[in-house]
C-alpha cells in the first residue's frame, strides 16, 4: 500500500510539473482565455444588477442567451487548447478550437446533471442528519454547515469520477452518458492521484472561499485574481495532461458498463 501511494504521488507530481512547463511556454494564450472567462462572468453579473429593474425584457432574454454561450463556449475552447498542448500540438487551425453545437449541448447538459446531483445529495444528507436535531444540534448549523460540508465531501468524489466527461465530449465527440461512463471507467483505480491533483490545484480556491466566508473580502479578491490567472489555466493543463496519460494506459472498452466501474 505504501509503495502504491508513493508511486501515485510521484505520478501526480510528474503531471503537475509537465503541466507547469507547458503553462510557462504558453501562458499568454491560456491566461487570455481565462481573462475572457473573468470578463464574461463579471460583466454578466454587472449587467444583471444594472438591468434588474429594467422592463426591457427582450434585452434580458438576449443577454441570458448570449452570456452562457460565451462563458461555457470559452470553457470548451480552453479544454480543447489544453488537450492540443498536452499532445504537443502548439498551433492549430482556428476552427479546431470552436466547439460544435453537439459538444456545447452535451457539456451544458453535463453541468445541469451535476447540479441536480448536488441537490439530490444535499437532500440525502439532510435526511440522514435530521435525527441530530433531537440531540440538540440547531437547524441553522445543520443547514448551513454540516449538510453543505457532507454534500461537498460526497460531490468531491463524484466530481473526481466524472471529471473527464468534458474531455471525452470535445476529444471523441461522444454523447453525455457515454462520456460519463468512460470517465468513471478511466478514473477507476486512479482516485488517490486524482484527488491529490484536485486538492493541490484547488488550494487557492479553498482559500478564496474561506476568506470570503470569514469576511476578509480584500484577501478573497487577491485569491480570486490568483485563481483566474494562475490556478484555472494550471488546472486546465494538469487535467489535460492527466487525461492524455491515462488514455494511453486505458485498456477498457469504448462503451464500458457503468455499474462495474463505480467501485
Amino acid at each position: 500500500m505504501l509503495q502504491y501511494l508513493k508511486e501515485s504521488t510521484f505520478k501526480a507530481n510528474d503531471v503537475v510539473l509537465r503541466a507547469f512547463s507547458l503553462l510557462r511556454s504558453h501562458y499568454f494564450s491560456m491566461a487570455g482565455l481565462c481573462f475572457l472567462l473573468f470578463v464574461t462572468s463579471n460583466l454578466s453579473s454587472y449587467l444583471a444588477l444594472t438591468l434588474y429593474d429594467s422592463r426591457i425584457y427582450f434585452v434580458k432574454v438576449l443577454l441570458c442567451m448570449v452570456f452562457p454561450i460565451l462563458f461555457f463556449g470559452t470553457q470548451l475552447v480552453l479544454i480543447k487548447r489544453s488537450l492540443l498542448l498536452a499532445r504537443g500540438i502548439e498551433h492549430a487551425a482556428f476552427t479546431d478550437y470552436i466547439p460544435s453545437a453537439k459538444q456545447f449541448f452535451n457539456f451544458l447538459l453535463g453541468l445541469v446533471c451535476y447540479s441536480v446531483l448536488v441537490g439530490l445529495f444535499y437532500l440525502l444528507t439532510s435526511v440522514i442528519t435530521f435525527p441530530f436535531l433531537y440531540l440538540g444540534v440547531e437547524m441553522e448549523t445543520l443547514s448551513y454547515e454540516i449538510n453543505p460540508f457532507l454534500t461537498g465531501v460526497i460531490m468531491l468524489f463524484v466530481l473526481t469520477r466524472i471529471t473527464f466527461f468534458p474531455y471525452f465530449i470535445v476529444d471523441k465527440e461522444f454523447h453525455l452518458f457515454r462520456s460519463f461512463k468512460l470517465s468513471v471507467a478511466l478514473t477507476r483505480g486512479n482516485m488517490f492521484r486524482l484527488i491529490l491533483l484536485v486538492l493541490a490545484m484547488g488550494m487557492a480556491y479553498i482559500m478564496q472561499v474561506s476568506f470570503d466566508y470569514f469576511g476578509y473580502f480584500i484577501i478573497a479578491k487577491v485569491f480570486s485574481f490568483i485563481n483566474t490567472f494562475v490556478v484555472i489555466p494550471s488546472v486546465s493543463l494538469v487535467m489535460a495532461v492527466a487525461y492524455h496519460d491515462m488514455m494511453k494506459d486505458y485498456r477498457g472498452g469504448d462503451d464500458p458498463e457503468l455499474l462495474k466501474n463505480i467501485i
